[in-house]
């Protein structure tokens, strides 16, 4: 009985930290990057656009579009995706059923977007500076 009583236990805490890590949450970082840009990947129907906005490394917004995608079907991850790229701050999410394709290409152009933002944020950074010590130039 106490072998039983030991194997349902260590069951039960195997499962439980199986579940541990089952958990998506906010974890991709971005550093400061702040703007907005677009890109575009090849979706089941066509081309699929995806127009993604970052304020400080953070995703605050994401539009997509896809007009030649399947109504009720590659639709429906154009209307899904952008919700869980902002929420979890990550171009990657779980494919929406039946829209595979449409997904991938969403996840593809949101990435292609995120990185030209975080590949200009230097740039931006370094002309923010030049124009702060110009500003205090001008004013002594």
């Amino acid at each position: 009985m106490k072998t039983r009583t030991l194997l349902v236990l260590a069951i039960c805490a195997f499962a439980a930290l199986a579940f541990i890590g089952c958990g998506s949450s906010p974890s991709t970082s971005f550093g400061d990057a702040t703007g907005t840009a677009t890109a575009s990947a090849q979706g089941y129907g066509g081309e699929v656009t995806v127009t993604v906005t970052m304020a400080n490394g953070k995703i605050t917004e994401v539009v997509c579009k896809g007009d030649s995608e399947t109504a009720g079907i590659g639709s429906n991850a154009i209307v899904r995706a952008p919700n869980q790229i902002v929420k979890y701050n990550d171009p990657k999410f779980d494919a929406v059923s039946g829209a595979t394709v449409t997904s991938m290409a969403i996840a593809e152009a949101a990435q292609a977007a995120i990185r030209q933002i975080v590949d200009a944020a230097p740039a931006a950074a370094v002309e923010a500076a030049v124009e702060e010590v110009q500003e205090e130039a001008a004013e002594e």
